[in-house]
Protein backbone atom coordinates (compact mmCIF):
# COMPACT_ATOMS: atom_id res chain seq x y z
CA UNK A 1 0.00 0.00 0.00
CA UNK A 2 1.58 3.34 -1.04
CA UNK A 3 2.33 5.79 1.76
CA UNK A 4 2.66 9.59 1.55
CA UNK A 5 4.17 11.82 4.25
CA UNK A 6 3.16 15.49 4.43
CA UNK A 7 4.78 18.18 6.59
CA UNK A 8 4.70 21.94 7.04
CA UNK A 9 7.30 24.68 6.48
CA UNK A 10 10.93 23.95 5.58
CA UNK A 11 13.56 26.69 5.92
CA UNK A 12 17.26 25.90 6.27
CA UNK A 13 20.03 28.37 7.06
CA UNK A 14 22.75 25.93 8.03
CA UNK A 15 23.64 22.30 7.39
CA UNK A 16 21.57 19.73 9.27
CA UNK A 17 23.66 18.15 12.04
CA UNK A 18 24.28 14.37 11.98
CA UNK A 19 22.23 13.72 15.14
CA UNK A 20 20.32 10.64 16.19
CA UNK A 21 17.15 12.76 16.40
CA UNK A 22 17.36 13.83 12.74
CA UNK A 23 18.29 10.29 11.71
CA UNK A 24 15.02 9.10 13.27
CA UNK A 25 13.08 11.78 11.38
CA UNK A 26 14.81 10.79 8.15
CA UNK A 27 13.93 7.14 8.77
CA UNK A 28 10.24 8.09 8.83
CA UNK A 29 10.45 10.20 5.65
CA UNK A 30 12.60 7.69 3.78
CA UNK A 31 10.23 4.92 4.78
CA UNK A 32 7.40 6.32 2.63
CA UNK A 33 6.95 6.53 -1.13
CA UNK A 34 6.53 10.33 -1.31
CA UNK A 35 7.59 12.88 1.31
CA UNK A 36 5.93 16.24 0.56
CA UNK A 37 6.73 19.58 2.23
CA UNK A 38 6.63 23.34 1.75
CA UNK A 39 9.97 24.87 0.76
CA UNK A 40 9.52 28.25 2.45
CA UNK A 41 12.37 29.99 0.66
CA UNK A 42 13.97 30.60 -2.72
CA UNK A 43 17.20 28.65 -3.25
CA UNK A 44 19.63 31.29 -4.45
CA UNK A 45 22.38 33.73 -3.54
CA UNK A 46 21.21 36.29 -6.10
CA UNK A 47 18.47 38.87 -6.49
CA UNK A 48 17.40 42.09 -4.78
CA UNK A 49 15.20 41.94 -1.67
CA UNK A 50 11.53 42.74 -2.21
CA UNK A 51 10.07 45.64 -0.22
CA UNK A 52 8.37 43.61 2.48
CA UNK A 53 8.46 42.88 6.18
CA UNK A 54 10.76 39.79 6.13
CA UNK A 55 13.02 38.51 3.32
CA UNK A 56 14.29 34.92 3.33
CA UNK A 57 16.44 32.78 1.06
CA UNK A 58 18.51 29.62 1.31
CA UNK A 59 22.00 28.94 -0.13
CA UNK A 60 21.94 26.25 -2.86
CA UNK A 61 24.54 24.15 -1.02
CA UNK A 62 21.91 23.37 1.65
CA UNK A 63 19.45 21.83 -0.81
CA UNK A 64 21.11 18.36 -0.61
CA UNK A 65 20.26 18.28 3.09
CA UNK A 66 16.55 18.52 2.24
CA UNK A 67 16.85 15.64 -0.22
CA UNK A 68 18.95 13.63 2.24
CA UNK A 69 16.27 14.07 4.90
CA UNK A 70 13.94 12.22 2.57
CA UNK A 71 11.92 14.81 0.65
CA UNK A 72 11.12 13.98 -2.97
CA UNK A 73 8.22 16.41 -3.64
CA UNK A 74 8.02 20.09 -2.69
CA UNK A 75 5.55 22.95 -2.99
CA UNK A 76 6.93 26.42 -3.71
CA UNK A 77 3.65 28.30 -3.26
CA UNK A 78 4.27 30.57 -0.29
CA UNK A 79 4.79 34.21 0.70
CA UNK A 80 8.62 34.04 0.62
CA UNK A 81 9.26 32.43 -2.76
CA UNK A 82 9.56 35.85 -4.45
CA UNK A 83 11.51 37.54 -1.64
CA UNK A 84 14.48 38.11 -3.96
CA UNK A 85 12.62 38.51 -7.23
CA UNK A 86 12.38 36.58 -10.46
CA UNK A 87 16.10 35.84 -10.68
CA UNK A 88 16.06 33.97 -7.35
CA UNK A 89 12.84 32.17 -8.31
CA UNK A 90 14.43 30.93 -11.54
CA UNK A 91 17.55 29.91 -9.62
CA UNK A 92 15.25 27.84 -7.42
CA UNK A 93 13.74 26.10 -10.43
CA UNK A 94 17.22 25.33 -11.77
CA UNK A 95 18.53 24.04 -8.44
CA UNK A 96 15.56 21.74 -7.94
CA UNK A 97 15.81 20.37 -11.47
CA UNK A 98 19.54 19.73 -11.05
CA UNK A 99 18.75 17.69 -7.93
CA UNK A 100 15.80 15.90 -9.60
CA UNK A 101 13.48 17.29 -6.92
CA UNK A 102 9.95 17.68 -8.34
CA UNK A 103 7.97 20.74 -7.28
CA UNK A 104 4.53 22.30 -7.65
CA UNK A 105 2.93 25.65 -6.90
CA UNK A 106 5.18 27.96 -8.93
CA UNK A 107 6.24 28.37 -12.53
CA UNK A 108 7.18 30.64 -15.43
CA UNK A 109 3.52 31.62 -15.86
CA UNK A 110 0.11 30.94 -14.37
CA UNK A 111 -0.47 27.71 -16.29
CA UNK A 112 2.92 26.36 -15.19
CA UNK A 113 2.30 27.39 -11.57
CA UNK A 114 -0.97 25.43 -11.55
CA UNK A 115 0.53 22.36 -13.26
CA UNK A 116 0.23 19.15 -11.27
CA UNK A 117 3.07 16.71 -10.68
CA UNK A 118 2.01 13.08 -10.80
CA UNK A 119 3.80 10.05 -9.40
CA UNK A 120 3.01 6.43 -10.22
CA UNK A 121 3.41 4.18 -7.20
CA UNK A 122 2.73 0.68 -8.40
CA UNK A 123 -0.71 0.74 -9.98
CA UNK A 124 -1.66 3.96 -8.19
CA UNK A 125 -1.23 7.46 -9.61
CA UNK A 126 -0.92 10.30 -7.08
CA UNK A 127 -1.11 13.96 -8.16
CA UNK A 128 0.24 16.99 -6.25
CA UNK A 129 -0.67 20.68 -6.50
CA UNK A 130 0.31 23.77 -4.53
CA UNK A 131 -1.20 27.25 -4.09
CA UNK A 132 -0.92 30.28 -1.80
CA UNK A 133 -3.24 32.94 -0.42
CA UNK A 134 -0.37 34.65 1.40
CA UNK A 135 1.02 36.68 -1.49
CA UNK A 136 3.91 39.10 -1.18
CA UNK A 137 4.48 41.96 -3.63
CA UNK A 138 4.54 40.60 -7.19
CA UNK A 139 4.37 37.00 -5.97
CA UNK A 140 1.37 35.79 -7.99
CA UNK A 141 2.06 34.17 -11.35
CA UNK A 142 0.21 35.67 -14.30
CA UNK A 143 -0.36 34.76 -17.94
CA UNK A 144 3.06 36.07 -18.97
CA UNK A 145 5.03 36.38 -15.74
CA UNK A 146 6.47 33.93 -13.22
CA UNK A 147 5.37 33.43 -9.64
CA UNK A 148 3.31 31.19 -7.40
CA UNK A 149 -0.16 29.76 -7.97
CA UNK A 150 -2.44 32.36 -6.34
CA UNK A 151 -5.75 32.32 -4.55
CA UNK A 152 -6.13 36.00 -3.72
CA UNK A 153 -8.29 37.08 -0.78
CA UNK A 154 -10.33 40.24 -0.23
CA UNK A 155 -10.77 41.71 3.24
CA UNK A 156 -13.48 43.84 4.80
CA UNK A 157 -13.72 45.13 8.35
CA UNK A 158 -16.66 45.37 10.71
CA UNK A 159 -16.50 47.98 13.45
CA UNK A 160 -19.07 47.71 16.20
CA UNK A 161 -19.86 51.30 17.32
CA UNK A 162 -21.23 50.20 20.68
CA UNK A 163 -18.16 48.12 21.49
CA UNK A 164 -15.81 50.87 20.31
CA UNK A 165 -17.51 53.43 22.57
CA UNK A 166 -17.21 51.15 25.55
CA UNK A 167 -13.73 49.79 24.64
CA UNK A 168 -11.86 52.34 22.48
CA UNK A 169 -9.04 50.77 20.50
CA UNK A 170 -10.83 47.46 19.99
CA UNK A 171 -9.81 45.47 16.92
CA UNK A 172 -12.41 45.24 14.13
CA UNK A 173 -13.74 41.90 12.94
CA UNK A 174 -12.02 40.91 9.68
CA UNK A 175 -14.15 39.24 7.00
CA UNK A 176 -12.27 37.44 4.21
CA UNK A 177 -13.36 35.98 0.88
CA UNK A 178 -11.42 34.39 -1.96
CA UNK A 179 -11.38 36.02 -5.38
CA UNK A 180 -13.94 34.20 -7.50
CA UNK A 181 -11.72 33.98 -10.60
CA UNK A 182 -8.84 32.51 -8.59
CA UNK A 183 -11.07 29.92 -6.95
CA UNK A 184 -12.45 28.97 -10.36
CA UNK A 185 -8.89 28.62 -11.70
CA UNK A 186 -7.97 26.39 -8.76
CA UNK A 187 -11.09 24.29 -9.31
CA UNK A 188 -10.21 23.74 -12.96
CA UNK A 189 -6.67 22.70 -12.07
CA UNK A 190 -7.93 20.18 -9.52
CA UNK A 191 -10.58 18.76 -11.83
CA UNK A 192 -8.02 18.31 -14.64
CA UNK A 193 -5.46 16.65 -12.36
CA UNK A 194 -8.04 14.42 -10.68
CA UNK A 195 -9.15 12.99 -14.02
CA UNK A 196 -5.65 11.55 -14.49
CA UNK A 197 -5.00 10.49 -10.88
CA UNK A 198 -6.34 8.08 -8.28
CA UNK A 199 -5.50 10.41 -5.37
CA UNK A 200 -4.83 14.16 -5.25
CA UNK A 201 -2.90 16.09 -2.59
CA UNK A 202 -3.16 19.90 -2.48
CA UNK A 203 -0.81 22.08 -0.42
CA UNK A 204 -2.18 25.49 0.60
CA UNK A 205 -0.17 28.31 2.15
CA UNK A 206 -2.85 30.26 3.99
CA UNK A 207 -4.23 31.36 7.33
CA UNK A 208 -3.12 33.75 10.05
CA UNK A 209 -0.40 33.11 12.68
CA UNK A 210 -1.72 33.36 16.25
CA UNK A 211 0.22 36.55 17.03
CA UNK A 212 -1.48 38.38 14.12
CA UNK A 213 -5.07 37.51 15.09
CA UNK A 214 -7.46 39.38 17.39
CA UNK A 215 -8.07 37.14 20.38
CA UNK A 216 -11.84 37.12 19.86
CA UNK A 217 -11.20 35.95 16.27
CA UNK A 218 -8.72 33.23 17.20
CA UNK A 219 -8.90 30.38 14.70
CA UNK A 220 -9.43 30.15 10.98
CA UNK A 221 -10.03 33.01 8.59
CA UNK A 222 -13.41 32.88 6.84
CA UNK A 223 -11.90 32.29 3.40
CA UNK A 224 -10.09 29.14 4.53
CA UNK A 225 -13.32 27.28 5.16
CA UNK A 226 -14.76 28.58 1.88
CA UNK A 227 -11.68 27.60 -0.15
CA UNK A 228 -10.94 24.31 1.59
CA UNK A 229 -14.45 22.94 1.12
CA UNK A 230 -14.72 24.19 -2.47
CA UNK A 231 -11.49 22.44 -3.43
CA UNK A 232 -12.54 19.20 -1.77
CA UNK A 233 -15.77 19.51 -3.80
CA UNK A 234 -13.62 19.94 -6.92
CA UNK A 235 -11.81 16.65 -6.32
CA UNK A 236 -8.96 17.13 -3.84
CA UNK A 237 -8.57 14.10 -1.58
CA UNK A 238 -6.28 15.73 0.97
CA UNK A 239 -5.47 19.37 1.79
CA UNK A 240 -2.34 20.13 3.79
CA UNK A 241 -1.94 23.70 5.02
CA UNK A 242 0.91 25.79 6.38
CA UNK A 243 2.00 29.39 7.04
CA UNK A 244 0.69 30.11 10.58
CA UNK A 245 3.87 28.53 12.09
CA UNK A 246 1.77 26.51 14.52
CA UNK A 247 -0.66 23.62 14.46
CA UNK A 248 -4.23 24.54 13.61
CA UNK A 249 -7.41 22.54 13.49
CA UNK A 250 -8.27 19.58 11.30
CA UNK A 251 -11.59 19.30 9.50
CA UNK A 252 -13.10 16.23 7.86
CA UNK A 253 -15.38 17.41 5.06
CA UNK A 254 -17.24 14.89 2.90
CA UNK A 255 -14.91 12.22 4.26
CA UNK A 256 -11.77 14.12 3.18
CA UNK A 257 -9.35 15.79 5.62
CA UNK A 258 -8.25 19.41 5.63
CA UNK A 259 -5.18 19.94 7.82
CA UNK A 260 -5.39 23.72 8.11
CA UNK A 261 -1.81 24.07 9.37
CA UNK A 262 0.87 21.49 10.10
CA UNK A 263 3.14 24.14 11.61
CA UNK A 264 6.89 24.37 11.09
CA UNK A 265 8.94 21.30 10.26
CA UNK A 266 12.52 22.51 9.84
CA UNK A 267 12.69 26.22 10.54
CA UNK A 268 16.02 27.89 11.26
CA UNK A 269 16.58 31.46 12.44
CA UNK A 270 16.85 33.76 9.44
CA UNK A 271 20.52 34.56 8.78
CA UNK A 272 20.05 36.18 5.39
CA UNK A 273 21.32 39.63 4.35
CA UNK A 274 18.01 41.28 5.23
CA UNK A 275 16.85 40.88 8.81
CA UNK A 276 15.89 44.47 9.67
CA UNK A 277 13.99 45.96 6.75
CA UNK A 278 12.80 49.57 6.45
CA UNK A 279 9.23 48.30 6.59
CA UNK A 280 9.78 46.31 9.80
CA UNK A 281 11.68 49.19 11.40
CA UNK A 282 8.78 51.56 10.74
CA UNK A 283 5.88 49.24 11.53
CA UNK A 284 3.81 49.81 14.69
CA UNK A 285 4.37 46.20 15.81
CA UNK A 286 7.24 43.77 16.06
CA UNK A 287 8.06 40.08 16.42
CA UNK A 288 10.83 38.68 18.57
CA UNK A 289 12.36 35.28 19.18
CA UNK A 290 10.21 35.14 22.33
CA UNK A 291 7.29 34.29 20.06
CA UNK A 292 8.95 30.95 19.28
CA UNK A 293 7.10 29.26 22.13
CA UNK A 294 5.98 25.64 22.49
CA UNK A 295 3.09 26.12 20.05
CA UNK A 296 5.56 27.41 17.41
CA UNK A 297 7.71 24.29 17.94
CA UNK A 298 5.06 21.55 17.88
CA UNK A 299 4.39 19.83 14.56
CA UNK A 300 3.18 16.56 13.07
CA UNK A 301 4.11 14.39 10.13
CA UNK A 302 0.90 13.25 8.43
CA UNK A 303 1.25 9.69 7.11
CA UNK A 304 -1.29 8.67 4.47
CA UNK A 305 -1.79 5.04 3.43
CA UNK A 306 -3.64 4.91 0.12
CA UNK A 307 -5.43 1.76 -1.00
CA UNK A 308 -5.74 0.62 -4.62
CA UNK A 309 -9.25 2.11 -4.85
CA UNK A 310 -8.05 5.53 -3.58
CA UNK A 311 -9.41 5.11 -0.05
CA UNK A 312 -6.98 6.44 2.55
CA UNK A 313 -6.18 6.16 6.25
CA UNK A 314 -4.30 8.81 8.23
CA UNK A 315 -1.85 8.60 11.11
CA UNK A 316 0.16 11.39 12.73
CA UNK A 317 3.71 11.32 14.05
CA UNK A 318 4.16 14.22 16.50
CA UNK A 319 7.49 16.05 16.60
CA UNK A 320 9.04 19.07 18.31
CA UNK A 321 11.54 21.57 16.95
CA UNK A 322 14.66 22.05 19.07
CA UNK A 323 16.29 25.41 19.85
CA UNK A 324 17.95 25.44 16.42
CA UNK A 325 14.70 24.75 14.58
CA UNK A 326 15.36 21.08 13.76
CA UNK A 327 12.66 18.44 14.37
CA UNK A 328 12.83 15.54 16.79
CA UNK A 329 10.18 12.84 17.08
CA UNK A 330 8.06 12.73 20.22
CA UNK A 331 7.07 9.56 22.06
CA UNK A 332 4.85 8.61 24.95
CA UNK A 333 2.99 11.30 26.87
CA UNK A 334 4.61 14.17 24.97
CA UNK A 335 3.33 12.74 21.70
CA UNK A 336 -0.08 12.04 23.21
CA UNK A 337 -0.39 15.64 24.43
CA UNK A 338 0.24 17.05 20.94
CA UNK A 339 -2.42 14.80 19.43
CA UNK A 340 -4.81 15.68 22.26
CA UNK A 341 -4.27 19.41 21.73
CA UNK A 342 -4.91 19.02 18.01
CA UNK A 343 -8.08 17.06 18.76
CA UNK A 344 -9.26 19.72 21.23
CA UNK A 345 -8.95 22.46 18.59
CA UNK A 346 -10.70 20.38 15.87
CA UNK A 347 -14.50 20.50 16.31
CA UNK A 348 -15.12 18.80 12.95
CA UNK A 349 -12.65 15.94 13.31
CA UNK A 350 -11.80 13.25 15.82
CA UNK A 351 -8.21 12.31 16.58
CA UNK A 352 -7.01 9.59 18.95
CA UNK A 353 -3.63 8.37 20.15
CA UNK A 354 -2.58 4.75 20.29
CA UNK A 355 0.46 2.59 19.56
CA UNK A 356 2.76 5.63 19.42
CA UNK A 357 0.85 7.61 16.77
CA UNK A 358 -2.15 9.83 16.35
CA UNK A 359 -5.00 8.56 14.19
CA UNK A 360 -7.64 10.52 12.31
CA UNK A 361 -11.10 9.01 12.32
CA UNK A 362 -12.88 9.50 8.98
Amino acid sequence: MPTIAAVGDIFLQEALPPTAELAAVSEVLRGVDIAFGNLETPVSTRGAPAEKWVNMRMPPDLLPDIAALGFNMLTLANNHMMDFGEVALRDTFDCLRERDLPYVGAGENLDAAWRAESVEIGALKVAFLGAASTLGPGAAAAANSPGVAPIHVSESYHIDPAASLEQPGSAPYVFTRAWREDLERATRAIEAARKEADFLVLALHWGVPPFWRPRFQDGLADYQIEVGRALIDAGADLIVGHHPHSLQEVEVYRGKPIFYSLGNFVFHHNQGPVSDTPISRNSPYGMTVARRNRNWRETVIVLVDVAADGAASYSLQPALLDADGNPQLLRGEEARSVVQRLDDMSPNARLSYEAGNGHLQL
